[in-house]
């Protein structure tokens, strides 16, 4: 699967296979199960040095280190795991720090969470994981901006918190009132250079694909903005996991244009499906579809048995 930003876009499924992973592997409401061995550290309670830069009270033990592939250039700081060992034990930790050293899949948990799930005189244990939303405390249940110390209008660079979902791209609405990308780093904060003014509207997506826009949001590198909004919880798993196929690598033209999706390559059946996993249509052999009515947001196309396409209408 992959997200197609913009409209009038020619695609090939078999390059967008590889730059899907990254997507998908931080999807909260993505019911893929990750395998892999799980160790423990001393974590980062009580501190923000996990290299997502996210503050955890002295007391929080449920966080983690995730591999740098699932880590997917800080995509996953903020989001949330289900860690089960082979006992059946499980335990929900927040992404909170990169384990460089670990595999595909591993996941360094804090050692009061490992306990939760094994005995840690184990040390390394298999376990699978996958992701989930994230459970707020009622006094952190919005969303909340922070900026980096030396952010001015000059140098900007914004940190999103308290997340349900993890945050798949931030905007910010330019002088000519589009909206502009800010890149993200590896310590999770989103960096514009040639600085932002102030006070800002900021657009924040989600991995699911649902968009929050923030307003008057002012520079203060001394207190977060809290923005009273937050990420619902719309991703129905099962039907998810059941509705919507595997990937199938296959040679794919097709161009999504304003209003309709053009399909060059032969085929014989098709199946729109929104982000829940609900049909929304379902038809044979046919070179347009037609997506005018819909709404924005992302939506996946199963093409024949094996071949399903993510993609996002603006």
């Amino acid at each position: 699967m992959f997200l197609l930003k913009k409209s009038s876009l020619l695609i090939r499924l078999v390059i967008a296979f590889f730059l899907a992973i990254s997507v998908i592997n931080a999807q909260n409401c993505d019911t893929t199960i990750h395998s892999g061995e799980g160790t423990f550290y001393g974590g980062v309670a009580g501190s923000s040095a996990g290299n997502c830069g996210l503050p955890l009270a002295a007391d929080d033990i449920l966080h983690c280190a995730l591999n740098t592939i699932d880590y997917n250039g800080s995509q996953a700081c903020g989001a949330c795991i289900k860690v089960e060992g082979t006992a059946g034990k499980s335990v929900v930790v927040k992404v909170v720090d990169r384990c460089p050293e670990c595999k595909e899949g591993d996941v360094d948990l804090n050692g009061a969470a490992f306990a939760l799930i094994d005995d840690p005189i184990s040390g390394r244990i298999p376990i699978t994981w996958k992701f989930v939303n994230c459970p707020l405390k009622s006094e952190n249940q919005f969303i909340k901006i922070n900026f980096k110390s030396g952010s001015t209008k000059y140098w900007t660079a914004i940190q999103i918190r308290n997340l349900t979902q993890a945050i798949e791209s931030l905007e910010y609405k330019n002088s000519n009132g589009s909206w502009t990308a800010i890149n993200r780093v590896l310590f999770n904060f989103f960096i514009e250079p040639s600085g932002i003014n102030t006070p800002m509207t900021l657009r924040a997506t989600s991995v699911l694909g649902e968009q929050l826009v923030f307003k008057n949001v002012a520079i203060d590198i001394e207190n977060d903005f809290n923005t009273n909004r937050q990420f619902s919880n719309t991703c129905n798993e099962a039907t998810l996991s059941n509705k919507l196929p595997k990937l199938g690598v296959q040679n794919l033209d097709i161009s999504f244009l304003k209003g309709k999706i053009d399909i060059q390559t032969p085929f014989e059946t098709y199946k729109l499906f929104d982000v829940s996993g609900n049909m929304l249509r379902a038809g044979t052999s046919t070179t347009t579809i037609a997506i005018e009515e819909l709404p924005t947001g992302i939506y996946f196309l199963k093409i024949d048995a094996y071949k399903t396409i993510k993609f996002y209408k603006d």
